[in-house]
């Protein structure tokens, strides 16, 4: 800073172009996602064709409506046609064999939909893999979330630069630990209003042993994506407005009394100015103040 002689509105302006450039960078993280897992009845339908909206989810179809399965269970089993099931029993398994620590379950009648005619399917446990666009995804998602990470934080040291230049020096101290106060409190809710709204992408809902609600099992990735981001974007907007009124602030003040102090320096050197060179006329050879100058000089 000081090499470039960089003043408070300087550092105003810098911290602005790091929050606008490093934001213009966070809107392409909109852009990089996974898609949903295939889980029947919740992100695809039972059949697996199409995906269900959110009035059509429904774990029970007519696969599985003589199983008697329980609504509330989670335990995820990978059919060999690659679509998850929220269970064993949900899936119409009525088979199961040990392999090691594998267990697979035979005759799955809702695998049997789309894997065969005679229903004669089997599945694993465990949640089915995502395809391979998905590392790929999160690898472009952390290296852009690196550098826009690096841009926010150029504005950093302009402006602590910029609160400490506007603040008295006896002040200075005590405005540091009211604008770290102020973050940490200002911080404590941001907990409490992202959980609450990425809880509304949830779509299956655990449950604890007592009946009551556990946590998320199964979000909707594009939902989820859209809201974490876009909270993110929205604080990141208004931090940006406020950072245009100080600029504005800053102009109109600070600006405004460096050019007057200019004008009224200006006003006091032009008297010095034309007495310098009234001595050079020969009209003024015999002024005291002339001669002062000429016999310093010799």
């Amino acid at each position: 800073m000081k090499k470039f002689r960089i003043g408070v509105y300087g550092a105003a302006k810098i911290y602005l172009g790091a929050s606008v450039l490093g934001y213009l960078l966070f809107l392409s993280l909109f852009a990089l996602g996974c898609e949903n897992s295939a889980v029947a009845g919740l992100t695809v339908s039972y059949q697996g064709t199409k995906p269900v909206s959110s009035h059509e989810r429904a774990l029970f179809s007519d696969c599985n409506s003589r199983c008697k399965c329980s609504e509330t269970k989670w335990e995820p089993m990978c059919g060999e046609n690659g679509i998850t099931y929220a269970s064993a029993c949900l899936a119409g398994c009525q088979t199961s064999t040990r392999s090691g620590k594998t267990i697979i379950f035979h005759n799955c009648t809702c695998v049997g939909i789309e894997a065969s005619i005679s229903g004669n399917s089997s599945g694993m446990v465990g949640r089915c893999q995502k395809d391979n666009e998905c590392p790929k995804m999160f690898l472009y998602f952390l290296v852009i979330s690196v550098i826009t990470s690096y841009t926010l934080s150029l504005g950093g040291i302009p402006g602590y630069i910029l609160l400490l230049r506007c603040i008295k020096p006896q002040l200075k101290s005590f405005a540091l630990g009211i604008y770290t106060l102020a973050i940490r409190v200002l911080g404590i809710p941001a907990p409490v209003y992202f959980g609450v709204l990425i809880d509304t992408s949830c779509l299956k809902w655990g449950f604890k042993r007592c009946g009551s609600r556990g946590s998320c099992r199964l979000y909707d990735s594009h939902v989820f994506r859209h809201i974490y981001l876009g909270l993110t974007m929205l604080l990141g907007i208004m931090s940006i407005f406020l950072s245009i009124a100080v600029l504005f602030t800053l102009k109109k003040n600070y600006v405004s009394k460096h050019r007057s102090f200019r004008t009224k320096r200006e006003r006091t050197m032009v008297p010095t100015r034309i007495g310098k060179e009234n001595c050079t006329t020969s009209d003024h050879l015999l002024q005291p103040n002339c001669w002062q100058g000429q016999e310093t000089q010799l």
